[in-house]
């Protein structure tokens, strides 16, 4: 095993990349009573364009089966629920999908390693048949119409769909009641073996645990099983430039309050690693400044009843999408959108104080290391900074090198043609 310290933070990593392909993390916290587990693939839902292991072309799949054959991993091969195997051992345990991650884990205070067996075996195990196929394919049909009547999933969407005319971020994770249809055997097994190959997944066990004898647990556990070789996954993305599709889009729903959303579209650049990190950074610290609860802006939305307390700001950066989204409830949804709007576009010429700047990266250093404090923040967080190329511990080191003319990097992208304004309307609305 390597020994990775970061005497900044005070953090030693164990790492060993096991002859299967699979990278182990393991970080040690002996004055915590918990342990908490995450095994991942850099698998997601806007992956469904891609060479299948074996073959040579490019094939196309239906949308949301990231999302489904995460449900099936769960479904062992007698008929038992991983989930209550775990459950049994005294450990809770779940499981997400993303728009480019997959994963599974599990947190307990007791017999960490058997409940880590538990947790490689049966994500490395799938049984997948025509009658358990059609009887999630049920399931997920509902879960899917539920998320039809949420309100803020609607406006989430919307919006997506008139920012992004191809790239499949413009889709839900869980695809359509008519993509699930398409979804087989044949095509669960086919995604499997392409991307819960061991060389693309990661496993990372934070807390209380001996290392000596939890990196034997997981050598021992791959050691007993077959893999294809190891080879390069091909992945194709629909990646668009800042051109929105539709700059206003709306949908009416059984709400009393009008939802609105105003987003920002990121040109496709090419951008990875740290890079890719700064950018994300540097627009958190734009945001903070120009919406943050701080801000001159934040508090005269206030005094205009522009906001209630449901406004928020996100920022989504990946290597191949990208947004900004501002959004509130409000009686004032019009008033509200063209605000929102005005503000950005001004973003074309940032004025930021210097004072300004260095607050809100101090903000983001004290935030990134309190989170630090927390088991699932730090695995998580491991997760989606390492599939973005960027050691999680490093990244204080790239918050600290920011400065305050890398700003000007952002000008570019506050631009007419890249932002769109959705809107979830009350079905009975009647404008004056």
């Amino acid at each position: 095993m390597e020994l990775r310290k970061y005497d900044q933070i005070d953090e030693i990593v164990y790492y060993e990349k096991l002859d299967n392909g699979l990278k182990v993390y393991l970080i040690p916290k002996k004055t915590y009573n918990k342990t908490y587990a995450l095994f991942a693939t850099k698998y997601g839902s806007i992956d469904n364009r891609f060479v299948p292991y074996g073959k040579e072309e490019y094939e196309i799949m239906p949308l949301g089966i990231a999302h489904f054959l995460e449900h099936k991993l769960f479904e062992t091969k007698e008929g038992i629920d991983a989930a209550n195997i775990l459950t049994n051992l005294g450990a809770q345990a779940n499981a997400y999908t993303n728009y480019t991650t997959t994963a599974y884990l599990f947190s307990t205070t007791d017999k960490v390693f058997e409940a880590l067996n538990v947790l490689l075996d049966f994500v490395q195990e799938p049984y997948f048949t025509d009658e358990n196929v059609a009887r999630e394919q049920g399931i997920i049909e509902q879960e899917l119409k539920m998320y039809l009547d949420i309100p803020s999933e609607q406006l989430r969407l919307g919006l997506l769909k008139n920012m992004f005319k191809e790239h499949y971020i413009n889709q839900d994770i869980g695809g359509t009641v008519e993509s699930i249809k398409e979804i087989t055997k044949e095509k669960l097994y086919t995604v499997y073996e392409t991307f819960y190959h061991p060389s693309n997944m990661v496993l990372v066990v934070v807390g209380n645990f001996d290392v000596n004898e939890c990196i034997k647990t997981i050598r021992n556990n791959q050691q007993n099983k077959q893999f294809h070789p190891i080879t390069n996954i091909k992945r194709e993305y629909l990646c668009e430039d800042n051109q929105v599709v539709n700059s206003y889009g709306e949908v009416k729903m059984d709400i009393l309050m009008p939802k609105v959303a105003v987003g920002l579209k990121l040109p496709y650049e090419g951008l990875s690693g740290e890079e890719l990190l700064k950018q994300e950074l540097l627009l958190k610290i734009l945001l903070e400044d120009v919406f943050g609860t701080t801000s001159n802006n934040y508090q005269e939305m206030l005094d205009k009843e522009l906001i209630t307390r449901s406004f928020s700001t996100n920022i989504f950066v990946e290597q191949t999408a990208g947004f900004l989204m501002i959004s509130t409830d409000t009686l004032k949804d019009d008033e509200f959108a063209n605000y929102v709007k005005e503000k950005l576009l001004s973003l074309n010429s940032i004025k930021m104080s210097k004072n300004n700047f260095n607050r809100y990266k101090k903000v983001i250093l004290g935030n990134f290391i309190k989170s630090l404090n927390y088991l699932e923040y730090i695995a998580n967080s491991f997760i989606y900074y390492h599939f973005k190329e960027v050691d999680i511990f490093k990244v204080l080191d790239i918050i600290e090198k920011l400065t305050y003319n890398d700003l000007k990097l952002l000008e570019k992208y506050f631009v007419k043609k890249a932002i769109s304004i959705f809107k979830v309307l009350p079905k009975n609305i009647v404008k004056q």
